[in-house]
């Protein structure tokens, strides 16, 4: 049977299996549709559709206008003589088969055919379209990201591999008419000119890259452009390999860690400036994709114990140090800091900034701004701009010791957690982010998921509250999103990790945690790479995930080293036990998978597998855990 077509690159269109345009009455009906074109054939709900498109309604009128919308396009079907809509009482999917999707087509080309995939991108996603609302942006501006990198990608691949040009310089022009220092960009169309005989082309192109990085971010382009613009300038046509310098010379793609930084004044005060200090570096630094930034945990594990650079560098898998001091100077503060490379132990780039105590959240921006330029030659709008909300100095300086406390193996951690987000909240009533945590932690102390729905409902509310108020601070969405993942709605869950991950792609917990929705929608392979890549950044990473790998290789049939990744964890919680005793049985290693029965029981002795709460994954996978978990002998 003949699919419908639709077209959400650019443009929106539907078109019949007969080249029929099938019409649909509103904007929204549009968008609709092109939501659950991209969800696949994952089945949504209609609290879930409804919150999405009509958030801004009472809950009964957004019932109502989702049923008209989905009323419209089931008759904008019907006339094209396809029932793709399936509409429950409760849950709604489309047919997948019976809709072909530009968006889906173009990510699976991207790779295989790269060429045939940029011929499909005639747009941003859903272009225009902005200001919906707050949930349907939120879901809208990673994919547009995503859908862009990929497109990116593409064009690189035809850049170096010899394709035809044509749709590749028409996407490289409409990328960069959009951000013209997008450096990758310039890079790929610049080789695409060269190769096509247009060399004073290209030539202009960089130069018209300088001009934007100088005009608009006052720095220059990095080693990389100016490679290929020398290579060209020279007469030779670039070959694919003279993008990827060794690391030595170009530092392409170079891990960083922000060692802890040094109080020189010995006034107690400054530690803990330090520590907010090295935070927003590790942050800042960490929207940058150019760069992998190593986990503050991490490097401060490892720093404590080793003095020397290379030795540290070696430990971390860091090729980059960044080392600095804070120091009192009557009524100002000194915050010197500097860059060095691990291996040869040479300062690349240092600097000190002097500014009163209540500027002191504007140096680390510019010591970024600093290193950026000094590796790559370009820096974010977003770091320069210094348009965040800023929270008092000593309430974030309580919010960052009670996230260390939260969560921890101390008896008193979490009440520990709890008195310092109060404090911080005292200090800044109107800390939000502060806010959420204190709400959070209610939720850890009564068990995560099995916390009530009550708890588990005020801290999304908090949650959305503080989200709006700091957008840009990706550890609102993390936490939002592990929230949701305990009401089981993987969906928004999964939503809120991708806006994490966006705003910081070094986020290793963001990585690390995104990994148990992607399983659970089906995506196992990659969950698995977003924990070796999560890994990667915090080599000295929680136990979570080592406890969440394991759930997913599980569910990968994967039991060696499913069992492997649960033998890692130094404490192993009760919840993962039962996972660990069904992998065992599974392997029918039943002699060691009746001893963890045995402490399972121990410690709890009224356990049962028909109390755990498996909310979060599909239901055939939550059968699969329950059936190890029978086989090892656990009670029902």
């Amino acid at each position: 049977m003949q699919a419908c077509r639709l077209t959400i690159l650019g443009g929106f269109s539907l078109v019949s299996p007969a080249g029929v345009e099938l019409t649909l009455p509103t904007r929204k009906d549009r968008l609709l549709l092109a939501y659950l074109a991209l969800c696949g054939s994952r089945p949504q709900s209609r609290s879930r559709l409804a919150g999405l498109l009509w958030g801004d309604r009472g809950e009964v009128q957004a019932r109502d206008s989702l049923r008209q919308s989905l009323a419209a396009l089931r008759q904008a079907f019907r006339s094209g003589e396809a029932e793709a809509l399936q509409a429950e009482r409760e849950l709604v999917t489309l047919t997948v088969g019976l809709v072909a999707v530009d968006a889906v087509r173009f990510a699976d080309l991207c790779e295989t055919a790269p060429g045939d995939a940029l011929a499909l991108y005639t747009g941003d996603l859903l272009e225009g379209v902005d200001g919906l609302t707050a949930e349907f942006d939120a879901w809208l501006r990673p994919e547009r990201e995503r859908l862009a990198s990929l497109a990116v990608k593409a064009l690189e691949r035809v850049a170096g591999s010899g394709g035809s040009p044509i749709e590749a310089l028409r996407v490289g022009r409409r990328l960069l008419a959009q951000d013209p220092t997008r450096e990758p960009v310039v890079r790929a169309q610049m080789r695409l000119l060269a190769r096509s005989g247009e060399r004073s082309e290209a030539l202009k192109l960089y130069t018209a890259c300088r001009d934007a990085l100088q005009g608009e971010l006052g720095v220059s382009p990095d080693a990389l452009t100016e490679a290929l613009y020398r290579t060209i300038l020279t007469g030779s046509t670039p070959s694919p390999e003279a993008e990827h310098p060794p690391m030595a010379a170009g530092l392409e793609q170079p891990a960083l860690a922000v060692l802890p930084l040094r109080d020189l004044s010995g006034d107690a005060s400054l530690e803990a400036l330090c520590e907010v200090l090295a935070e927003e570096l590790v942050t800042g630094l960490g929207r940058f994709r150019d760069f992998l930034v190593i986990d503050r945990g991490s490097a401060a594990a490892v720093s404590a114990s080793v003095s020397d650079i290379a030795e540290i560098g070696r430990k971390l898998g860091a090729d980059l140090l960044v080392q600095g001091s804070l120091q009192r100077q009557g009524e100002s503060l000194r915050f010197t800091v500097r860059l060095v490379n691990a291996v040869t132990r040479v300062q690349l780039w240092g600097e000190a900034f002097e500014l009163p105590a209540a500027d002191l959240l504007s140096l680390p921006d510019r010591a970024i701004a600093r290193i950026v330029a000094t590796l790559h030659g370009r820096v974010e709008h977003s770091l320069v701009s210094d348009k965040r909300p800023r929270p008092d100095l000593s309430a974030y300086a309580c919010l960052l010791k009670g996230v260390k406390h939260l969560r921890g193996y101390g008896p008193n951690d979490n009440a520990q957690a709890i008195a310092l987000f109060e404090q911080a909240i005292a200090l800044d009533p109107d800390y939000h982010l502060a806010q959420f945590y204190r709400a959070f932690a209610d939720v850890v102390v009564h068990g995560y998921g099995a916390a009530e729905h009550d708890i588990l409902e005020k801290a999304v509310t908090v949650g959305i509250r503080a989200t709006e108020a700091m957008p840009d601070d990706g550890r609102g969405h993390l936490l939002l999103g592990m929230v949701y993942g305990m009401l089981g709605e993987v969906g928004l869950e999964a939503e809120r990790y991708a806006r994490a991950i966006a705003l910081n792609p070094n986020d290793a917990n963001a990585i690390a945690v995104s990994g148990l929705p992607l399983a659970s929608l089906g995506r196992v392979d990659e969950a698995i790479e977003r924990f070796r890549l999560a890994m990667r950044l915090n080599p000295h990473h929680p136990d979570w995930y080592w406890d969440d790998l394991g759930s997913v290789l599980y569910l990968a049939r994967n039991y060696p080293d499913a069992v492997d990744a649960f033998r890692r964890v130094s404490r192993p919680a009760l919840y993962s036990l039962p996972r660990l005793a069904g992998c065992l049985a599974q392997l029918n290693r039943m002699g060691e998978a009746r001893a963890v029965v045995a402490e399972i029981l121990k410690r709890k002795p009224d356990f049962a597998i028909s109390r755990l709460a498996l909310k979060a994954w599909a239901a055939e996978q939550a059968e699969h855990l329950r059936e190890g978990m029978r086989k090892a002998g656990l009670p029902e």
